[in-house]
């Protein structure tokens, strides 16, 4: 069974309700089938793309070769004369000699497009992974709101029972029994805006994944860790700067730029010079070549060296001819080139403000995601302090009850504030969690490898529950 196919049968519920919910679904096995989501594999196929067209360009700067022919009937004089036929075969073949060919310019131009695209992949495939993150969090956590609320519903639905009967024995009023009416019919809208929360936080979540919800709503059994204090802030400035895809990008784009008004300044300046040579059968100043002529030339200004052999179909022995050539000429005047290198001036000009652009958003995020991760650091005290408080409560109540001075329905409240405490405060852990991932994505080191949540089975307020 591949790897997709065993990852499926898992995600979509192939084994039974009760099966799943004992082993629950992990966040490292959804992190695992990311690489099948849409969204993830868009950025492979895109930096595909861009390997592909470097693929290309190598192949145009690399040797070419091709083959042609003439085929020439000659009659003279018109009227009377005998038909004459010649002809001959051509063999050529070229290469990008010089490093500055536009050709080996457009390869060192395509492959700053597949750093680009590589970082494109990391910050998009980063993105998707955070979200899954976020989003099954999220999903947790309105798991845990839709089960406390179904409880809150059942003890609503026991208080206006116990109501009920002391008004029916005039030990109560018929506000106090409204009252309670309406409190089970809030629980009771609370509960469908729990479950219809939960149900979408699902969608979304399995959406994200390119996978459809299984028949029976899945147990996600991986529970948020607080996150460790962070590094230093110059420590976390100096490594978004150096590893930010977004920077990372935005200064392949200044390389590109600057290569670009090289190349605009040097088609400027080098005149337009060419180098060649004949040997063979050349004929002569009146008559076509009579033999097999080898010729080659170097063109200075576009790095292209190219070779010829030509082989007539007839050939007359005669003496081989040597032939040197030199040609040039110079633009005294390219309004042409000037505005090309005008052109590219801007477009520098223009990737460095946003390189500096770059830098300072990487900056401003790194602070923004540090401060919010000591704000949600500094929340846990006081909500584990108020866990423990209904913890607390939960003890004193039981005691009570077992002297006689609270009722049942007491009890149960007070559990259900344990599970309320509980659930704030796994929130609260779970936001600090994603809080810590986006500042380490903001700083460019986030990686999967860094999402090691513990398993954490979904509690449920039971009764007799202990602090």
């Amino acid at each position: 069974m591949s790897r997709r196919t065993l990852m499926l049968a898992l995600l979509l519920g192939a084994g039974s309700a009760q099966g799943q919910a004992a082993s629950g679904v992990t966040l490292q096995q959804l992190i695992a089938a990311l690489p099948q989501a849409p969204g993830w594999r868009s950025a492979e196929l895109q930096f595909r793309s861009a390997q592909l067209a470097l693929d290309a360009a190598r192949a145009r700067a690399g040797l070419g070769v091709s083959v042609g022919g003439d085929l020439n009937r000659l009659k003279a004089p018109a009227s009377d004369g005998a038909w004459l036929t010649s002809g001959s075969v051509n063999l050529q073949a070229s290469a990008n000699l010089l490093p500055w060919s536009s050709a080996a310019d457009a390869v060192r131009q395509a492959g700053r497009a597949v750093e680009r695209a590589g970082l494109n992949r990391l910050s998009s495939q980063q993105t998707l992974t955070l979200n899954v993150v976020q989003q099954y969090l999220a999903a947790r956590a309105a798991r845990q709101a839709a089960t406390l609320a179904e409880a809150q519903q059942r003890l609503a639905a026991e208080q206006l029972q116990v109501t009920q009967q002391q008004r029916a024995a005039g030990l109560t009023t018929q506000e106090a029994l409204l009252d309670a009416r309406s409190a089970l019919e809030q629980r009771q809208a609370a509960l469908q805006q729990a479950q219809g929360s939960l149900d979408l936080a699902l969608r979304l979540l399995y959406g994200t994944l390119g996978l459809p919800l299984p028949p029976q709503p899945p147990q996600l059994s991986s529970g948020p860790v607080p996150p460790g204090a962070p590094a230093a802030l110059d420590s976390l400035l100096a490594g978004a700067l150096r590893q930010r895809p977004d920077v990372q990008v935005a200064l392949s784009s200044v390389q590109d730029a600057r290569a670009a008004l090289d190349s605009a300044r040097r088609d400027r300046a080098v005149p337009n010079v060419s180098a060649s040579v004949q040997y063979g059968q050349l004929g002569s100043a009146t008559s076509s070549a009579t033999g097999t002529v080898y010729g080659g030339s170097l063109n200075v200004k576009t790095g292209v060296l190219s070779g010829n052999v030509t082989v007539p179909f007839q050939s007359v022995d005669q003496p081989n001819s040597l032939v040197l050539g030199l040609s040039g000429n110079f633009a005294v005047l390219d309004r042409a080139a000037d505005t090309a290198i005008q052109s590219a001036q801007s477009s520098l000009d223009s990737a460095e403000l946003s390189l500096q652009t770059a830098r300072q958003s990487a900056e401003l995020d790194v602070r923004q995601q540090l401060l919010a991760l000591q704000n949600a650091l500094a929340a846990l005290p006081a909500l584990q302090t108020g866990l423990l408080r209904a913890q607390t409560a939960l003890a004193s109540g039981q005691a009570r009850l077992q002297a006689g001075l609270d009722t049942p329905l007491q009890l149960k409240s007070l559990q259900l504030n344990v599970q309320q405490a509980r659930n704030a405060l796994e929130q609260a852990t779970g936001d600090a969690y994603l809080a810590s991932l986006r500042l380490s994505v903001a700083v460019g080191e986030f990686s999967p490898a860094l999402i090691t949540l513990p398993d954490a089975p979904l509690s449920e307020p039971i009764p007799g529950d202990q602090p």
